[in-house]
Parts: C-alpha cells; sequence; structure tokens
C-alpha cells in the first residue's frame, strides 16, 4: 500500500463517519477544494500598446529595473525623471562621509592624515558618481537621436 493510498483510505474512512463522501479524482485520491474567484482587477486607465522590438524590450527592462515598465514609463514622461536606487544609495553614502568630516573638522588636535583619507574617499566616490551619471546622460542622448 502506498503512502497515497493510506491517506486516501483514511480520508475516506474520516468522510464516511462523518456521514459524507470524499469526491475523488481518477487517480483516487481526493480532490482539492475549488478556490473561491477572486475579483476583477480594477481599470486604473486607458492603456496604450506600444510596440517594440525584443532588443528594445531588453534595454526598456532593464533600465526599469525594480519600478516595472509602465511606472518607468510614466515617471520618464511625466515626472520629469526616474530616480536611480544606486544613485540615490552613494549620495546618501556621501552625506554620511561629510557628515565624518564635519565632525572630524570640529574637534581640535585630529590626525590630518584622517582628514585627508576621508576627504580623498569623497573625492573618489564623487568622480564614480559623476562618471555614471554621465553615461546615463549619454544613452539618453544616444536614444533620442534619430
Amino acid at each position: 500500500m502506498t503512502p497515497h493510498s493510506a491517506i486516501a483510505d483514511q480520508l475516506r474512512a474520516g468522510a464516511c463517519r462523518r456521514g459524507g463522501a470524499v469526491s475523488q479524482d481518477e487517480g483516487g485520491r481526493p480532490r482539492r477544494q475549488q478556490r473561491g474567484k477572486r475579483a476583477p482587477r480594477i481599470d486604473t486607465g486607458d492603456r496604450i500598446v506600444v510596440r517594440v522590438t525584443a532588443e528594445e524590450r531588453q534595454r526598456l527592462v532593464s533600465e526599469a529595473g525594480e519600478l516595472g515598465i509602465s511606472t518607468y514609463v510614466r515617471a520618464r514622461l511625466f515626472g520629469g525623471g526616474v530616480r536611480n536606487r544606486d544613485a540615490l544609495r552613494k549620495i546618501a553614502a556621501l552625506h554620511v562621509t561629510g557628515r565624518r568630516i564635519q565632525h572630524l573638522a570640529e574637534q581640535p588636535g585630529v590626525d590630518e592624515f584622517m582628514i585627508a583619507t576621508t576627504l580623498g574617499d569623497v573625492s573618489a566616490a564623487i568622480r564614480g558618481l559623476v562618471d555614471e551619471l554621465d553615461d546615463v546622460v549619454d544613452d539618453d542622448e544616444k536614444a533620442a537621436a534619430p
């Protein structure tokens, strides 16, 4: 006797004691209860269909990232751009580093090497952020060119 048939036998025996029968599928196993229907999705606006090539879709998906394509397109067209989460995180990290520099500058007798190292970190982070933003702007300009 297989485990499935043993369970089915137990379920049948239990159902018979309660006075009901268990419906079964073709394999003799008890059927699952049917799920209730979901409420229909609320139509939030008009749909616009845009056809894109496979390459364009891949680029759109990669640029949209976690946002989703609809949110990304809406933000680019109507919101004046999309917030780049990675860039925002780097800006927040720069803010924290700037606060460290401020705290160092407020303390008398702080080692100049420590301040120079912190300033070097900030400078490198700013250069990296500027390079990334330049790449994004260049990509946008290439995409807008006919």
